[in-house]
């Protein structure tokens, strides 16, 4: 703050002594020379835009789209330089609309299997020619070639994977699993690329206290030397209130050899869940497995045996068993 007031105050000094100047009578002397000084720099400009001189100057070079199947391996020059010969006033005007010089090059006018391809100046030369002024000379160009190395990609459909930080308002449940679409997309890349590539990530999709569904597009994130079939896709989810519910549920064995089957004390254990309200009713105990491992039972010297989940809807949270350990038998048929 004392530095910025400093400054300021030696601002105003400045301005003050200035003006004090000007209100003096040598201050008439110096305006009337500052005056002729512009007079004089007026008309030295318009002698100068009426002699021929040369200039150099850049023109933005755009490039046609390409089929996803072809690759470009080398950096194509954004602007080419070219060197101009007119009067001044005639290249300040070329200089002025230079944009609307830019060289547009459609690349698969150009395109040969597996090949390199050189543009030639020449393309350039006759299309500047057409939008210069006719007493321009249109000296030097560079680069004169443009060398356009093309490769066709192989491809293949992968999955995309939503990454996403998400929370939910409480008494709020996701009732499906994320909606992606598309869900697959065809990917474009060298072989030796593509054999490493399993799926294609969304950007970072960072929600908070959701309460309601909602569907937003979402960018997949870019992969050097890779091209997607399509760049966004769109990700629903459905969010809705939960009430909790409570089933029996028969406990089974698995992995069980053929001739034996589990006897379990008791039969059935109770689970108990979060569901949405819309799922409430579709929900049914076949829906569950709660078992018990032939594996785990016989190398245990125990009866009672821990129950597993083995199956369960993906729509459903939050699952719990009681009890969690039944007493087992194994019996024979």
């Amino acid at each position: 703050m004392k530095e910025s007031s400093s400054i300021l105050t030696f601002l105003k000094n400045i301005i003050r002594k200035i003006c004090s100047f000007l209100k003096k009578t040598l201050s008439k002397e110096v305006l009337t020379f500052l005056i002729f000084l512009l007079i004089s720099c007026f008309f030295w400009v318009l002698q100068s835009l009426q002699e021929v001189s040369e200039m150099e100057m850049e023109i933005p070079i755009s490039y046609s789209e390409i089929p996803p199947y072809i690759s470009i391996t080398n950096k194509l020059p954004e602007i080419i330089k070219v060197s101009l010969r007119d009067k001044g006033s005639n290249l300040y005007y070329s200089y002025r609309h230079r944009k609307e010089l830019t060289v547009n090059i459609d690349l698969m006018k150009w395109y040969h299997k597996e090949s390199v391809v050189k543009i030639p100046g020449s393309t350039f030369d006759t299309y500047l020619r057409n939008r210069l002024k006719p007493t321009t000379q249109l000296l030097r160009l560079k680069p004169d070639t443009i060398p356009v190395y093309f490769v066709e990609k192989s491809s293949k459909k992968v999955p995309v994977h939503l990454n996403s930080i998400l929370s939910l308002l409480p008494q709020h449940i996701f009732s499906d699993l994320p909606i992606i679409n598309p869900s697959v997309i065809e990917v474009f890349a060298p072989a030796s690329v593509l054999e490493h590539l399993d799926r294609v990530e969304t950007e970072m999709l960072e929600l908070k206290n959701l309460d309601d569904s909602i569907a937003v597009i979402l960018n997949l994130k870019p992969i050097e030397g890779v091209r997607f079939s399509t760049e966004k896709v769109k990700v629903r989810l459905d969010i809705e209130e939960f009430t909790e519910k409570s089933m029996m549920i028969s406990v089974t064995g698995i992995n069980f050899p053929d001739g034996e089957v589990l006897l379990s004390f008791p039969l059935s254990v109770k689970v108990t869940f979060f569901v949405g309200i819309s799922a409430y009713s579709r929900i049914s105990p076949n829906d569950f497995q709660i078992s018990v491992d032939y594996t785990h039972l016989m190398q245990s010297d125990k009866k009672a045996q821990n129950v597993v989940l083995v199956k369960s809807p993906e729509n459903v949270r939050n699952v719990r068993i009681q009890p969690e350990t039944v007493d087992c038998l194994i019996e024979k048929n």
